[in-house]
């Protein structure tokens, strides 16, 4: 593609947000901290784009802890405490005064006026876009698993593409959401992109294909729905994250430059591959 044209992609950002919904603030227990420990920590900053088709971003405001957009709406507590609406963070803090969570019309009340809309949305702009090439689901990730993934999963790579599929982006029991091929060429991209970043000298490995993470209900249904593929996006929150962990709604200068860096090799790997 020219540079500096837009990119015909619409991106999704379901894990951004910091905000409680007004209508059930007072009966959750968590501060700010677990909040962005819990999300994806700055993630509308680094994903902060200029060059996609206009209109082309879906962002919500409400902390995944509370409703979490990249589950589906029948994946509900108890019979998951991680599920579209949450009872424990994923590092198992208590989300609300009352263990047990929400009650049943508490819930229909989150799904009917956040999670559907926020869906509507991305089925409108891949519908009316006839130009739309890729969806891209993105996102950050604890440097390391929580304790209870087990030890295979405590290492993480610096990126993780993906698309349904096994580690090469093949179909691997389900439908991929993105052809593997074009899953292939983004990881290919990035690797040469990011091949002289310091951040990533000498990390092993440094960008994987569906590992830790095979993507999930944003790809899988906005991929189904449509002809346009979708790819989720993860990046390692240490490349940008401060120690000691802040407990702020915006980043400081240093990181919110890690954090563009970071944006702009994505930026420019996608308009390698499209």
């Amino acid at each position: 593609m020219i540079p500096g044209t837009p990119l015909p992609v619409v991106l999704s950002m379901p894990h951004g947000g910091t905000k409680v919904p007004p209508e059930l603030k007072h009966r959750c227990r968590l501060g700010l901290a677990a909040i962005l420990r819990d999300g994806d920590t700055w993630a509308r900053h680094l994903f902060d784009f200029e060059e996609i088709t206009a209109e082309g971003c879906v962002d919500t405001e409400v902390a995944r802890a509370v409703v979490d957009m990249n589950r589906s709406p029948e994946d509900l507590p108890p019979a998951n405490p991680d599920g579209v609406v949450k009872i424990s963070t994923v590092l198992g803090e208590p989300v609300w005064q009352s263990l047990g969570g929400l009650t049943g019309d508490e819930v229909r009340l989150l799904l009917e006026k956040y999670h559907r809309p926020y869906h509507r949305q991305i089925a409108r702009m891949c519908e009316k876009r006839a130009a739309i090439r890729l969806g891209l689901d993105c996102h950050t990730m604890l440097a390391q698993a929580p304790p209870e993934k087990g030890e295979e999963h405590l290492r993480r790579p610096l990126i993780c593409l993906s698309n349904l599929g096994d580690d090469s982006g093949e179909p691997d029991g389900l439908p991929v959401s993105a052809p593997p091929a074009l899953l292939r060429a983004l990881q290919h991209a990035l690797e040469r992109v990011f091949e002289s970043d310091p951040r990533f000298a000498g990390a092993h490995p440094d960008v994987v294909l569906n590992r830790p993470f095979r993507g999930g209900f944003i790809v899988k249904n906005h991929s189904a729905a449509g002809e346009v593929p979708w790819i989720q996006v993860e990046f390692n929150r240490s490349l940008y994250l401060p120690a000691p962990f802040p407990i702020a709604k915006e980043p400081d200068p240093d990181t919110a430059g890690k954090l563009r860096s970071l944006g702009k090799g994505l930026l420019l790997a996608v308009r390698e591959v499209l």
